[in-house]
């Protein structure tokens, strides 16, 4: 349907092309065949008088010798100015007839420019209509990657808003979380304070009666002391007991050893690797660090563990201090090697209520 469309669209313009430039030669052609039509008739004209030249011809020679007298002389003369005024009008018409050849020959010169024009404009419209042909390909390509770039970005969308409806869920699920975990905080720290109050009494009761049985083996001592002879001395006596019971003794430092940025914002967590003297620090820029401490005064980086969508709250290393595991704020623990700080395993928290964790493999 589109091809025949186009091509009656292209013989629409010839058909338009050639009625707008034979206009302008109709008159040039209308003068040819009106000079073909002088040249037929001024041949037909010429030919009839040279006819009658030679009849004329014929029948003077025929008076003449007819005829010798003064009578056919007048005749003859007339004749004679007759086939003059002929003769001259045979040269007009010769005249007029290279005039008019010459005007033909301009004319066919000028057609055949014409012509050469109308080939070069008729070239320049068949490359014109390959150009449009292909340009119409190319259109018609890019619609059609329109249209699959149209349905990609619908499909996008969509994705878009369920990612987004998804978001917004795990949002909620992390509000929750984070108000359970809040609750669940308060009620350790309440639990704690009840704890602590206890163990305070539990001590203050333990010091109680050691002070009171203290007390009395001191009364005993002395008592005993004073018993016996005077040889014996009762501070001795309690000396033996001070040096008999057991002390402990406790200091707090008094300066900082090390100090050293670790992270970039907050350090949630550190801990210390049972095998070696190095530290492991996790920060709210979702790294878990390592540090060695072995030479005093002076702290160097062993590199940092990446994979963590969230800060990193808590960290800790295994029995040989050969793994090293940190859970973040993205309901999900990893498992990182301490050798080559490759992330070997993940633990994803799916759901909050249940605590149902899934296993990750191993990072590629």
């Amino acid at each position: 349907m589109e091809g025949g469309l186009w091509r009656s669209n292209i013989i629409n313009q010839l058909q338009s092309r050639n009625r707008r430039e034979t206009t302008a030669f109709q008159d040039i052609i209308t003068f040819q065949s009106r000079l073909f039509d002088n040249v037929n008739t001024l041949k037909n004209e010429n030919l009839q008088l040279t006819l009658l030249n030679e009849r004329i011809r014929y029948t003077s020679t025929e008076s003449v010798l007819a005829n010798a007298g003064g009578a056919s002389n007048e005749r003859i003369q007339a004749l004679e100015q007759k086939i003059l005024a002929q003769q001259e009008e045979l040269t007009s018409l010769h005249r007029r007839r290279g005039e008019s050849a010459q005007q033909i020959i301009n004319l066919n010169a000028k057609v055949h420019d014409q012509e050469k024009s109308l080939q070069a404009k008729d070239i320049i419209i068949s490359e014109n209509t390959a150009l449009i042909a292909s340009l119409r390909a190319e259109i018609q390509m890019y619609e059609t990657n329109m249209v699959e770039l149209q349905g990609l970005n619908q499909m996008l969308r969509d994705e878009h808003q369920a990612l987004q409806i998804a978001f917004a869920a795990i949002e909620e699920k992390l509000r929750k979380a984070q108000d359970e975990n809040r609750t669940l905080v308060e009620r350790l720290i309440k639990y704690k304070a009840k704890d602590a109050d206890k163990m305070n009494e539990e001590n203050e009761h333990f010091l109680k009666k050691k002070s009171d049985k203290v007390r009395k083996e001191l009364e005993e001592a002395a008592r005993e002391g004073g018993s016996r002879s005077s040889g014996g001395s009762g501070g001795s006596s309690e000396e033996k007991i001070m040096e008999s019971m057991p002390y402990y003794a406790a200091t707090l430092p008094t300066k900082v050893a090390l100090r050293f940025d670790a992270h970039e914002g907050e350090v949630n967590a550190v801990k210390w690797s049972p095998t070696d003297r190095i530290v492991a620090t996790g920060g709210a820029d979702r790294k878990v660090k390592l540090w060695d401490v072995s030479k005093i005064g002076t702290v160097e980086s062993r590199g940092a563990l990446v994979g963590s969508n969230a800060g990193v709250m808590s960290v800790d290393f295994d029995s040989t201090g050969a793994f090293i595991v940190g859970a973040s704020n993205d309901f999900a623990s990893r498992v990182w090697t301490v050798a080559d700080q490759r992330l070997r395993v993940t633990l994803i928290i799916v759901d909050t209520v249940d605590r149902k964790y899934t296993v990750g493999g191993p990072a590629k």
